[in-house]
């Protein structure tokens, strides 16, 4: 048995250090690579150590997590919450599986929740054990901060980094995931290089700490810029309070005084600095981004107000979004927004008051975790104002950003390390640990391993492998919908036949989009009707089963819509299915001028023009920022018969800088001037008109004669001769 024990035990750390590769994965074949890679290499690496750890903390006692610690019945109690507002909340399927954009929910919180206990286990196994494990984690996060740093520098990289070459986001897609990692493991070197005795080892740890510094600067992110001068600062702060050198205090006092100084001259002369530098980007709060984070959070607070409580539940902050949009956020950014982009805020809305506070009494034990490991001398005095420091950080980063999941392994990590200092706190205290109880029989324990193993290896297939498949298959019909519809259809077939899928919403969103893409392009590839309509009916019914479980998703009714749209289109010739959908579309996001879109679209289909031109003045009342929008009104106005008004609305939108996508679209209008014989408009829109239509003869002589007109003889000249020489059909008339 002991033996078996230390060989579990290795394995249980081989498999704690292998989760810490997660930032690495980034599988194109999957859908949201950058995102889905990373969560199922996590899940999977979680789920294989489980037996393991069940049968280590059963045969000893030791390696049991202690629930005694405030902290450890804290964190269950977050988990516990967020199992309850799932229940509660409005979309309970996707509370607790998440999607594949995101990959979060109340089953990612479980294994973050186990990979917590399983670092105290290794704490509790003895110190080498996590010491190791934080090393390796030091060093991934260097390595990944490297790879990002070596790409913005020209050089090689792991994967494709898309934010090059004026931000870097290494291997995770995003700049702001990856500044939002590197947090917590740049305290955590910054600790060790502090803590080691051997000047070598400190050297390598200031190097791995600079190393990722270097890497949040590079990847132009506020948030955690923002943070790290918030953790420094209160970091200094506490070390001042408590240091007993009034030297150390005089040099940190001077060290805050610059600090403060550097960021107020660099905050208020940002406009200053180089336009779109890193540095720039970094100061520069009064930005459009700002001001469109500061509209979503007060769309955040409007529906908390809703449900304070218990919230909307986990991951389901897009019906908030939805119901209470605000259309001043078209000025900004026209997203559909599942975050608020501050995971504080998202914590209040979804789990409510209660889970808020819960999140708040993790951040606060944690701390005060390294306040008693101080007390206690398990931690210097500058040691610890490091680790608080990066608590700090990494809150106050989070208030623009939300989790992702290799944010969360990093946070999780750091909060196992604080309970395993409560608990070496504790025995220094004087509190006795349970000595080493030896199983009477092999047997039972064996047995309870060999269970946890088989369900283990189920849930690594049912829930990662096959989703994971589901995925790459998804992936891959979409990406054939092009080049061979009939291979993408069987691609889809073949990812609707496997036993389980955590974001069947995403899969048959993607299908219906390749189902659309037939109804428009279909006949120009030879498609057969009968498959084209078999593949839009099949998208449909399962869009529809999907729409009617849910009921509160408009991308999925505005999906189901237009998939309805095109069948009457197409085959039917009825729109009274789809004219129902609409209005159950525009209800769950009345402010959404995309959903109203399909409205006017059923309108123009039906040649109601009235309604129409309703309709589109509704979307410009709530998108007066849009160019395009203006136009559309435009449009109408004269499909209404109001050429006046049509007129009129049009100027508008080419003061607003709209620019005209093909001729059909605006020959009434240069038609209008050309009656109007305001010939320098016409100028204008005839030379837009050829470059949309350069092989069209009878512009460029509708042109000659328009700078004939201005005056402008030479060009008229030119143009007339080119024209002449072009068709000569046209000689009389130059």
């Amino acid at each position: 048995m002991k033996k078996f024990k230390k060989i579990s035990l290795y394995i249980f750390f081989g498999l704690m250090a292998l989760s810490l590769l997660t930032p690495f994965w980034a599988f194109r074949d999957l859908l949201f690579p950058y995102i889905t890679s990373k969560a199922f290499f996590f899940r999977i690496a979680v789920e294989l150590a489980f037996p393991f750890y069940l049968f280590l903390a059963f045969i000893d006692k030791n390696l049991r997590p202690k629930l005694k610690n405030p902290l450890n019945l804290t964190v269950l109690v977050f988990l516990a919450i967020n199992i309850i507002t799932a229940f509660t909340g409005v979309n309970f399927f996707r509370s607790i599986w998440g999607n594949f954009e995101r990959m979060g929910g109340v089953y990612y919180l479980l294994h973050l929740v186990l990979f917590y206990f399983y670092i105290q286990l290794l704490g509790q196994a003895g110190s080498w054990y996590l010491k190791r494990f934080l090393q390796s984690f030091i060093a991934v996060a260097s390595l990944v901060a490297l790879n990002g740093i070596v790409g913005w520098l020209g050089g090689p990289v792991l994967v494709l980094d898309p934010s090059l070459p004026v931000r870097v986001s290494s291997t995770f897609g995003n700049p702001i995931f990856f500044a939002s990692y590197l947090m917590l493991p740049l305290f955590l070197a910054a600790y060790f290089a502090v803590q080691e005795a051997s000047l070598g080892k400190r050297i390598v740890y200031g190097i791995a700490a600079m190393v990722q510094m270097v890497g949040v600067y590079s990847s132009g992110t506020r948030g955690a810029a923002v943070g790290l001068l918030v953790g420094l600062f209160l970091g200094l702060i506490i070390y001042i309070a408590l240091t007993k050198k009034p030297k150390l205090r005089r040099w940190s006092l001077s060290a805050i005084a610059i600090l403060v100084i550097a960021a107020g001259l660099l905050y208020s002369n940002y406009d200053k600095l180089a336009p779109g530098s890193t540095l720039s980007r970094l100061v520069n709060l009064r930005d459009r981004n700002t001001e469109a984070r500061l509209i979503q959070w007060k769309i955040a607070y409007e529906g908390f107000k809703d449900s304070p409580l218990v919230g909307v539940g986990p991951e389901n902050y897009y019906v908030i979004f939805d119901s209470h949009y605000e259309p001043a956020l078209y000025e900004y950014d026209a997203s559909w927004f599942d975050k608020p982009h501050n995971f504080i805020l998202e914590v209040l809305v979804t789990n409510g008051i209660f889970g808020f506070l819960v999140y708040f009494a993790m951040f606060g034990l944690a701390f005060f975790a390294f306040w008693r490991a101080f007390k206690f001398e398990l931690l210097g005095l500058l040691e610890m104002c490091l680790l608080a420091a990066g608590l700090i950080a990494y809150q106050v980063q989070n208030l623009f950003v939300f989790d992702t999941v290799s944010a969360g392994v990093a946070f999780y990590a750091f909060m196992g390390l604080a309970a395993y200092m409560w608990v070496e706190s504790k025995v220094g205290e004087g509190e006795t640990e349970v000595s080493f109880v030896k199983a009477t029989s092999p047997v039972f324990p064996l047995s309870i391993f060999a269970v946890f193993a088989a369900v283990a290896l189920y849930l690594v297939y049912i829930t990662n492998i096959a989703s994971l498949e589901a995925s790459k298959r998804i992936n891959f019909g979409f990406a054939y919908t092009d080049h061979d519809p009939k291979v993408a259809a069987q691609y889809f077939e073949d990812a609707f036949k496997l036993p389980f899928n955590i974001d069947l919403r995403e899969s048959v969103g993607r299908y219906s989009d390749f189902a659309n893409a037939l109804a428009v392009n279909g006949p120009s590839q030879g498609l057969e009707e009968q498959f084209v309509r078999s593949q839009l009916e099949t998208a449909t019914g399962k869009l529809r089963e999907i729409a009617e479980q849910v009921k509160n998703d408009p991308l999925l009714w505005s999906r189901l819509a237009t998939n309805e749209m095109n069948m009457a289109l197409l085959f039917t010739q009825d729109f009274s299915q789809a004219s129902t959908t609409i209005e159950q579309t525009i209800s769950l996001a009345p402010k959404r001028t995309e959903l109203l879109q399909l409205r006017l679209q059923l309108y123009g289909n039906n040649q109601n023009w009235s309604s129409a031109l309703e309709t589109a003045r509704e979307i410009t009342n709530l998108n007066s920022y849009n160019s395009r929008l203006q136009w559309q009104l435009a449009m109408v106005e004269y499909l209404s018969g109001n050429m006046e008004a049509a007129v009129a609305e049009g100027d508008r939108g080419v003061e607003m800088g709209y620019n005209f996508n093909s001729l059909q679209e605006f020959a009434w209008y240069i038609q209008y001037y050309q009656e109007k014989q305001d010939y320098p408009r016409v100028a204008k829109l005839l030379e837009r008109a050829i470059e949309l239509e350069p092989k069209e003869t009878g512009l460029y002589a509708e042109l000659a004669l328009t700078y004939a007109e201005i005056g402008d003889v030479e060009k008229a000249i030119l143009l007339a001769k080119q024209v002449s020489a072009s068709d000569p059909s046209f000689s009389a008339q130059m």
